[in-house]
């Protein structure tokens, strides 16, 4: 999926959400977040973090899960913060762009 695409769709939630938003690669490298200056930043440990749960991982002040699509575990969006809300938006977030780049 173009990453033009998720960077498309972070922009457009960022205000409703009113949080630090994104996605990471399978490669560990942030490709589309609402805060412009992260895009390319490597979190590789995320992925290592995220493989010993089935659910969300907080890690380092946000909320990271895996976008599931078709049982296969892509990419990862993250929401800043450690909460719940964090991590409801977050879910909210996996469930969109994973229908998303399924119907794409």
């Amino acid at each position: 999926m173009s990453n033009r695409l998720f960077q498309s769709v972070i922009h457009q939630m960022k205000d409703a959400i009113d949080r630090v938003i994104g996605v990471i690669d399978e490669n560990g490298i942030i490709i589309a977040c609402s805060e412009l200056g992260k895009i390319g930043e490597s979190r590789q440990r995320i992925r290592e973090e995220l493989s010993y749960s089935t659910d969300a991982v907080i890690y380092d002040g946000y909320t990271y899960r895996f976008i599931n699509v078709n049982e296969k575990n892509d990419c990862i969006c993250f929401v800043e913060g450690g909460d719940s809300h964090a991590g409801n938006m977050a879910e909210l977030l996996a469930i969109f762009l994973g229908n998303m780049k399924s119907l794409y």
